[in-house]
């Protein structure tokens, strides 16, 4: 089973000049453990997706599923199983990677010991062990940005 599927995914924000399609019928299968790449300019709707993808946002068309779990019937089992770490505005740029990661794993109620253990493991899967303890805010933008499945 795919780790995510996306069919005529889409979002469309009413405004006062009338509708926007900031997601236009996205179709995706990731696999698990594939690496997916969204690429565009500004405004394409890469984020949006994200969003979606993580019930940040509801869709206004499509359908998706993430780890199993339909966005729409089953939003609960898709914040279970992924983590969402936006590009800016959620990270206190002063507190190591470490510190961050064990902090989002306790928001997913990891005792601090199990949320510590998955920051390693993710750290050591992505390659990025040497990035521990530096700070967030020493990090490019793309480094903090991952839709990561827990496992």
């Amino acid at each position: 089973m795919p780790a995510i599927t996306a069919s005529g995914l889409s979002r469309t924000f009413q405004t006062k000049r009338g509708p926007v399609e900031a997601v236009r019928s996205v179709d995706l299968t990731a696999e698990r453990g594939e690496i997916v790449g969204l690429l565009g300019p500004n405004g394409a709707g890469k984020t949006t997706t994200l969003r979606l993808l993580t019930t940040l946002l509801a869709p206004t068309g499509g359908s998706a599923t993430v780890a199993g779990c339909d966005l729409a019937a089953d939003p609960a089992g898709v914040r279970q199983r992924t983590g969402y770490v936006a590009q800016s505005g959620g990270v206190d740029p002063t507190v190591s990677v470490r510190e961050e990661l064990v902090t989002q794993g306790r928001l997913y109620r990891l005792t601090k010991a199990e949320a510590a253990a998955r920051a390693a493991e993710l750290a050591a899967d992505l390659g990025l062990e040497g990035l521990l303890d530096r700070k967030t805010g020493a990090l490019s933008g793309g480094m903090g940005s991952p839709l990561l499945e827990r496992s």
